[in-house]
């Protein structure tokens, strides 16, 4: 209280000793400038002069406080802007993965100006577009995400290469995924996809040197893995007009180990051999791969061949009855070799101990044959009638004709 007294006694005291001044000798202050001039009294002059300097403070003032919020206002705007594009960008993933194409391909490009990372809006809208089986704007979203950011993009790449294969563009699909591989050797998603594009394009030999890579880095199961090179293997050694047998046995020679322990494989391998004529080598490849993994289709195989030594293939494999006795294609197996031995009779035995641990149409074919050339044809027509149940399955029960003597 006593210094709001003493603040207001002070200010009449300034007031009272400036009018004094003022009424006892106003003063002159004149200002010339070209051709005009202004006078004044000091006091006047002053006060004109700290009301000029006042504005300037307050214009400053005022700029300075324009210039902050004016910031902050821009920033509000972006940010609000940026929050706008986000929540677009949000409904255009949830519309894509309802299925709603159409309206995610509209949510996304226009959020895509926005977004922090446009060209992820532009595959996603590139993804929508191949949805909608529309070629010209998935392309068009592609060149956009490529655009938008480095060219050696990996997901700009993998999208790419995802949208080949659904195309099923197996080159274009390599070609890109190629492009980045160095950079992403271990990315999960690349290889798998390299694979597929491998497979489709046939490209065997690609394939196999991908094996390596999908096996250390676990991209596929083991037992995947071994039904993969079995695959690359058999496109590999698939038999043509232009293959040699010194080319067939380059490309064997050339396949991994764990591939060539494959039956699959082996059967393939086998039945090139015998394209090329090279039947010994082929009954040589399978007597030694039976001894090693016991297989029915190589089994099979076997009694197919046409070798040049049919009592040395009949004894090797009739030396397997000792652990296979029971072995259906096994006994199929030795019944053929009997005839190419000649040995009707045993081949006669073998075919029915076969049926007897499985009823299979191709036994029933081959007893059916056999018995019609030993003359018994009631019983050759009986093992063909069975045959052909077995490969047709269970006929329904139905009303037939009686047969009538004429």
């Amino acid at each position: 209280m006593k210094r709001l007294f003493l603040a207001a006694l002070l200010t009449l005291l300034l007031a009272a000793g400036l009018a004094a001044a003022i009424s006892s000798d106003s003063g002159y202050v004149l200002i010339a400038y070209g051709n005009y001039t202004v006078e004044t009294t000091v006091w006047i002059g002053l006060m004109l002069l700290l009301t000029i300097l006042a504005l300037m403070y307050l214009t400053a003032v005022l700029l300075h406080i324009s210039l902050r919020h004016g910031s902050r206002l821009s920033n509000w705007q972006r940010d609000r802007s940026t929050q706008r594009g986000r929540r677009q960008t949000t409904r255009g993933i949830q519309a894509l993965h309802e299925g709603q194409f159409a309206r995610a391909r509209h949510l996304l490009d226009r959020a895509a100006e926005k977004s922090d990372l446009p060209y992820l809006n532009y595959l996603l809208c590139a993804r929508a577009s191949a949805a909608l089986h529309d070629d010209e704007q998935t392309q068009l979203y592609l060149h956009r995400a490529s655009r938008s950011t480095r060219s050696d993009n990996l997901a700009v790449a993998l999208t790419q290469a995802e949208l080949n294969l659904h195309q099923n563009n197996f080159a274009a699909a390599t070609e890109n995924l190629q492009r980045v591989r160095k950079s992403a050797r271990r990315n999960p998603l690349l290889l798998s996809l390299l694979k597929k594009s491998y497979v489709g394009n046939g490209s065997w030999p690609e394939l196999l040197q991908l094996i390596p890579d999908l096996r250390r880095y676990q991209i596929l199961r083991e037992d995947d893995i071994a039904n993969l090179e079995a695959r690359a293997a058999i496109g590999l050694l698939e038999p043509n007009e232009n293959l040699s047998a010194e080319t067939l046995r380059t490309r064997w020679n050339q396949l991994p180990k764990t591939a060539q322990r494959q039956p699959a494989a082996v059967a393939a391998y086998a039945r090139a051999l015998l394209h090329t004529g090279s039947t010994d080598t082929a009954e040589n490849l399978l007597r030694v791969q039976l001894k090693r993994s016991w297989d029915e289709t190589l089994v099979d195989l076997y009694g197919r061949l046409g070798g040049d030594n049919p009592e040395r293939q009949l004894a090797a494999a009739e030396s397997w009855l000792t652990e296979h006795p029971n072995d259906a294609t096994l006994l199929r197996c030795l019944g053929r070799l009997a005839l190419r031995n000649h040995l009707w009779g045993k081949a006669r035995d073998y075919f029915e101990a076969s049926l007897r641990s499985e009823n299979h149409p191709e036994t029933s074919a081959e007893l059916g044959r056999l018995l019609a050339h030993m003359g018994q044809r009631e019983r050759s027509a009986e093992c063909f009638e069975r045959g052909l149940r077995n490969s047709t399955g269970e006929l329904p029960a139905l009303p037939l004709p009686t047969l009538t003597s004429s």
